[in-house]
């Protein structure tokens, strides 16, 4: 009967151990192997949130592997700001999802002023974004990340969104052109122009470093008309 006893405990002791040491593999296995994703829109705190492919990214010091969609997407030397503009429902419909509002030089850096979609709460808040913008020789790219996870921001609403650029290059090339991509990754062009080595919105009137033409960006295209005093 004792050693009965004895084989009990042993088989139950056995069985602990089997269970704990299962339990401390798996969990070194999440680790290892990186089963440990968050979900998107989490509030991670220290001003980071989650992206859509379950990574965690921070407003500040970003590294290159913890960008947004892209190992190009950062936001080192950019200053992103965002308001509220107003809600979206059926007496105010938003024609697009994107508007680009402005684009101009700024002490040394590049201001790229649009209007977005975003969710708001009762109280005309903004859910929590974060600026991010991939740069290469051809092209800029701005998007932006939102925190969602609060239940009181589900009112559709614009905001007024800002990203400064700084140390942006003084001069780009003729095909250079600007886009703002959304959760999606659906790309919006801003249309947008470059006249002498300058970026110019759709709208956008200039002239020439020589004073000859007066120009004008319209669809991405620079309309150009000789000044009078310029004709031979």
């Amino acid at each position: 009967m004792k050693s009965r006893w004895y084989a009990n405990w042993l088989i139950v002791i056995t069985v602990c151990l089997f269970l704990s040491s299962l339990g401390l593999f798996v969990l070194s296995l999440k680790s290892t192997v990186g089963f440990t994703k968050c979900a998107y829109g989490d509030d991670l705190g220290d001003n980071c949130i989650c992206s859509l492919d379950g990574k965690k990214i921070c407003d500040e010091k970003v590294n290159v592997d913890e960008s947004l969609e892209s190992s190009e997407f950062t936001s080192d030397n950019l200053k992103y700001t965002y308001d509220f503009t107003d809600f979206i429902d059926a007496g105010n419909r938003v024609t697009s999802n994107v508007i680009f509002s402005d684009i101009s030089y700024m002490g040394g850096g590049l201001s790229v002023t649009l209007q977005i979609r975003a969710f708001c709460n009762d109280d005309e808040n903004v859910a929590q974004q974060i600026g991010f913008y991939k740069l290469d020789k051809e092209r800029l790219v701005l998007t932006v990340s939102s925190n969602i996870v609060n239940d009181s921001f589900s009112l559709p609403c614009t905001t007024r969104s800002e990203f400064y650029i700084g140390n942006f290059p003084k001069e780009v090339v003729e095909e250079f052109e600007v886009f703002y991509q959304d959760e999606f990754k659906v790309l919006y062009p801003a249309n947008s122009c470059v006249y002498e080595g300058f970026v110019r919105n759709e709208g956008d009137v200039y002239n020439s470093n020589n004073g000859c033409f007066l120009c004008q960006c319209e669809g991405g295209e620079n309309i150009c008309e000789q000044e009078t005093g310029c004709l031979q």
